[in-house]
C-alpha cells in the first residue's frame, strides 16, 4: 500500500498566461453516486468546503480545456454533436477508488485505479476533443486543493490515520458529464450528459 507523502513546504509555482488562455473551461468527467460517495462529499466539505461546493465528487477523464467564446452550451454545440455520435460506442464501467495521495503540496486526492475500460473511454474522448493537459494521466478524485500550508499538512496527517487511507470501494458509472465554467460562474455546471450504452462483448 502506498502511504501519503510527508508534507514539506516548498515555493508555490506561478501559473503562467499559457496555462490560463481562454474565456471558459470544459472537461468530461465521471460523477459517481451512492452512499459511499455521499461520505466522500461530506469529507470534502469538512476539509475544503470551497472545492466541495465548486463541483461534486468526480474523476476527470478528459480535460481541462480552455475555450474561447461565451460560457454557455451553444458554444460547445459542435463538440456536443461529436460526443452524441460517440456515445453509442462507450460502455459502462466501474470506478475503483481508495487510498489517500497527493500532487505536490497542493492537492489531496482519493486514488482511482486506471482500468482498461476507463482508459478506452478516455482515448475515445480524446479522439474527438483533442489532447488535454495530462502528459501522464493519473485518474483521481480530488478531496482538497485550496488549503493553506499548515492546514494542508495537518489534513494530510489526519487522513493518514483515517479509514480512507486503507479503504477500497467500487461504484458503477453509466454516464459522463460535459462540464463548463466561465470566469463569473460560482461553480461548474453540466451542459451535456453522455450515456454509456454500448453492450458488453
Amino acid at each position: 500500500m502506498r502511504k501519503p507523502k510527508p508534507y514539506q513546504s516548498k515555493p508555490k509555482k506561478k501559473i503562467t498566461p499559457r496555462q490560463r488562455s481562454g474565456d471558459y473551461r470544459i472537461f468530461v468527467g465521471a460523477f459517481p453516486e451512492g452512499d459511499k460517495i455521499e461520505q466522500v462529499q461530506q469529507l470534502r466539505r469538512e476539509i475544503d468546503l470551497q472545492t466541495a461546493v465548486i463541483t461534486p465528487p468526480h474523476v476527470t477523464l478528459a480535460g481541462t480545456y480552455w475555450r474561447n467564446g461565451q460560457p454557455n452550451a451553444s458554444s460547445e454545440s459542435v463538440l456536443i454533436d461529436k460526443l452524441t455520435s460517440l456515445a453509442p460506442y462507450l460502455k459502462p464501467f466501474d470506478l475503483h477508488l481508495g487510498g489517500i495521495y497527493t500532487f505536490g503540496e497542493r492537492v489531496i486526492y482519493l486514488g482511482v485505479l486506471p482500468t482498461d475500460d476507463m482508459l478506452a473511454i478516455r482515448n475515445s474522448l480524446l479522439s474527438v476533443m483533442g489532447k488535454d493537459k495530462h502528459r501522464q494521466f493519473r485518474p483521481h478524485l480530488t478531496l482538497a486543493m485550496r488549503l493553506q500550508e499548515e492546514a494542508f499538512g495537518a489534513t494530510l496527517a489526519e487522513l493518514a490515520q483515517s479509514e480512507w487511507v486503507d479503504g477500497r470501494f467500487t461504484t458503477p458509472i453509466h454516464e459522463l458529464r460535459l462540464m463548463q465554467r466561465g470566469p463569473k460562474d460560482p461553480a461548474w455546471r453540466t451542459i451535456h450528459t453522455i450515456p454509456l450504452t454500448a453492450a458488453e462483448k
